[in-house]
């Protein structure tokens, strides 16, 4: 499912038009974005967690020379899903 299909079955579940869930969702990312930004973490019940992570830099070889690349670090999403979201996958719902 991408993002206009999930705009599309917004609409239809709420009874909206799509420019309503267009909006719904922007301002939804739009949130959840800018709070992974200032706090690093969401939480969302029976869903999972986004987490910031830092990965240090490195250096590697290239290959098939003795160059040095040097990687700088970078920040990475990560998403723990929720016990609840992997029973539900799995078909194991209490």
């Amino acid at each position: 499912m991408n993002r206009n299909e999930l705009s599309i079955r917004l609409a239809q579940e709420r009874n909206i038009t799509k420019v309503q869930s267009d909006e719904i969702i922007n301002t939804l990312f739009e949130i959840i974005r800018q709070a992974l930004k200032d706090e690093g973490k969401v939480c969302i019940k029976d869903f999972g967690t986004f987490l910031v992570k830092k990965r240090k830099g490195r250096e590697v070889k290239a290959i098939g020379s003795e160059e040095v690349i040097e990687i700088p670090d970078i920040l990475e999403l990560k998403l723990r899903v929720s016990k609840s979201m992997k029973d539900y996958l799995n078909d194991q719902e209490d």
